[in-house]
């Protein structure tokens, strides 16, 4: 075997372990969006796609260089206020449509709308950063 086989068949076996250790333990922030890239990186290496390896390349130097969880979790954060506001929006809206006894039709259309700003809360509550 010369140099470069070993070379690569060493990196091969590194991005496994790197990628078995990954699967053992939950990442968050940064960390995940790094090891999500390089999987598929790794898979796009694996089809010959080069484009989309040069691509991804590009998107790991950029986490790489700019990534930081402090700014992951405040985005997450003004995403979780936001989606606050528009359950409490609408939660709002339904009751004076209640109060105001509006057409059946727009009270169900309110609550389906409630219902839907409530589940996209709940996912972004549940979602690490």
């Amino acid at each position: 075997m010369n140099l470069l086989s070993k070379t690569a068949l060493t990196l091969l076996l590194a991005a496994a372990c790197v990628g078995a250790s990954a699967a053992d333990t939950q990442l968050a922030g940064c960390a995940a969006k790094r090891e999500s890239i390089r999987s598929e990186l790794q898979q796009a290496q694996e089809q010959g796609l080069s484009d989309k390896v040069a691509g991804l390349t590009r998107a790991l130097d950029e986490v790489n260089a700019h990534c930081r969880d402090s700014t992951l979790i405040e985005r997450h954060n003004k995403k979780i206020v936001k989606a606050q506001a528009k359950v409490n929006q609408t939660e709002r809206s339904l009751r004076l449509a209640q109060e105001a006894n509006k057409q059946p039709k727009k009270i169900a259309k309110l609550e389906g709308k409630l219902e839907k700003a409530r589940a996209e809360l709940a996912a972004l509550q549940a979602q690490q950063p």
